[in-house]
């Protein structure tokens, strides 16, 4: 009897979709002795993307929205790198690790794709180099970093300075675009007081969505009564019908 090599199971991306795949792969297969299963994602954490916006505000910390892969996965191999390249035909995956960013191939048999979502920015120029996305940890820290940064600009500036700062754009009236066009209303409002040379009337925040109506993951109905809601609930703008330019 010869050995027999066990069959590979290779996720990529630790994302909704992948961790889900493993964690259910786990459950049925991560026990068998023919199986092998083995993560790859950037992060050695999973992040829950919807409450980004809540870290942006200030209104949770960092922490409650990680959890570290290794402590979710029990039987699943984990590891840590970004994907390069997937040789389909070779049944490889090229995966950059560690300080030095070295290259790892990952061998399979089976591949699961979990890689999510780029921002779309639909060719405009200029708009990726002058924008924030909201996708990962980092772009939550960089976002509330910037929004105290226009405060603290703002505040020593005069009035034809200060109503640039204080314009506030969110491209996108889906879930993700809402949630962060209001955590940006509460923190932006909620820290003027301690910026007393700021007031409510200088502050413009404005939402631009291209639909007739916002949260079109709702359905026509249920969007525009979230819009009125919105519009009476908090001063915002909401533009729509219109796209960014």
């Amino acid at each position: 009897m010869g050995n027999t090599q066990p069959k590979r199971i290779l996720i990529l991306g630790g994302g909704f979709a992948g961790l889900s795949a493993a964690m259910e792969l786990e459950k049925s297969l991560a026990t068998d002795p023919g199986i092998e299963v083995t993560m790859a994602n950037r992060e050695n954490f999973f992040l829950f993307t919807p409450m980004l916006h809540e870290v942006a505000a200030s209104d949770l910390d960092l922490t409650t929205i990680v959890n570290p892969a290794r402590k979710m996965l029990r039987r699943v191999n984990f590891f840590a790198g970004e994907v390069k390249s997937i040789d389909l035909s070779s049944k490889k995956a090229v995966v950059a690790h560690g300080f030095d960013h070295h290259i790892h191939t990952l061998e399979y048999d089976y591949l699961v794709l979990g890689l999510g979502s780029t921002t779309n920015f639909y060719g405009l120029p200029g708009l990726q180099e002058r924008s924030l996305t909201m996708k990962s940890l980092s772009d939550a820290m960089r976002l509330r970093n910037h929004l105290i940064a226009h405060l603290e600009e703002a505040a020593s500036e005069c009035c034809l300075v200060k109503n640039p700062l204080l314009t506030f754009v969110v491209a996108g009236g889906g879930f993700a675009g809402v949630e962060t066009i209001a955590g940006i209303n509460d923190f932006v409002r909620g820290a003027l007081k301690t910026y007393p040379n700021l007031r409510e009337e200088m502050l413009r925040v404005v939402l631009v969505h291209p639909g007739a109506v916002i949260l079109p993951e709702l359905g026509e109905k249920l969007g525009a009564y979230a819009q009125r809601k919105l519009s009476r609930v908090l001063p915002t703008e909401a533009w729509s019908s219109a796209t960014a330019r």
